[in-house]
């Protein structure tokens, strides 16, 4: 078990532990009524400073914006800071992060020659040093996009959806050398891949308030392989074995 992991799983442990408390100790007058600030408002506010967190750590735009947005629309409710509605701050969040998101795109990496590196974790992204460009890398923002891999040499793809859905078929596509990698990264979206059951997926995808799910039956053998890595947010990712 990686640290990153342990430490999310603490996370959420002691924010369950606490909520439990708030709502026992709230019973009884015995939560402190601080600024008016309840319970609940302090447990959303430990999971939007989590979620600011991780997109600082992930360099995940929509991530940072909305959990700004969502502890000033709290907090604007009780202080009044502004005279802005919530839909107006969501706008601007949603405005902002896919500005930010263009104007520092993230680095994708890939491999040459087969020559990892190695530096990823098991639950998250996996980068790549690649020289060859020898990248696959599929962006959908809103609407909906479908792509077709057509290649007898797949080795890496690299795959992020935004608000949309993103369909990607890969069965025509043949993994080169026994092994193929897939960084997803998908936000308040749906992605599904189209996979070859006769591929052996392993997952190594990291889930926040999102779900990966399987479809259909796999009749994979010990190769060829292709490994899953990424993040999924408010979203879910389906892998469909055809």
């Amino acid at each position: 078990m990686n640290r990153r992991f342990s430490f999310n799983k603490a996370f959420w442990g002691l924010l369950f532990l606490l909520a439990a408390a708030g709502l026992v100790l709230n019973q009884f007058n015995f939560w402190p009524n601080v600024y008016n600030i309840s319970v609940t408002s302090t447990i959303f506010t430990l999971f939007f400073l989590w979620m600011l967190i991780q997109g600082l750590q992930h360099k995940n735009f929509f991530a940072i914006v909305f959990a700004l947005a969502f502890m000033l629309i709290q907090y604007n409710k009780i202080f009044s800071f502004f005279p802005i509605n919530t839909s107006t701050i969501l706008g601007a969040a949603l405005l902002a992060s896919i500005g930010l998101s263009m104007l520092f795109p993230k680095s994708h990496r890939s491999f040459s020659n087969g020559q990892f590196n190695q530096n990823y974790t098991d639950s998250g992204k996996k980068i790549f040093e690649n020289e060859s460009g020898n990248v696959l890398h599929f962006e959908n923002t809103f609407g909906s996009s479908i792509k077709y891999v057509n290649t007898d040499s797949f080795e890496y793809a690299n795959l992020e959806n935004n608000f949309g859905e993103l369909k990607v078929y890969f069965d025509n596509a043949i993994i080169h050398k026994g092994m193929a990698d897939i960084n997803v990264e998908n936000n308040f979206g749906s992605m599904v891949l189209f996979i070859p059951k006769t591929w052996n997926v392993e997952f190594h995808t990291k889930a926040s308030f999102a779900g990966v799910r399987e479809q259909g039956m796999s009749e994979a053998q010990d190769t060829p392989i292709l490994r899953i890595y990424g993040e999924v947010s408010f979203g879910d990712l389906l892998i469909v074995y055809i």
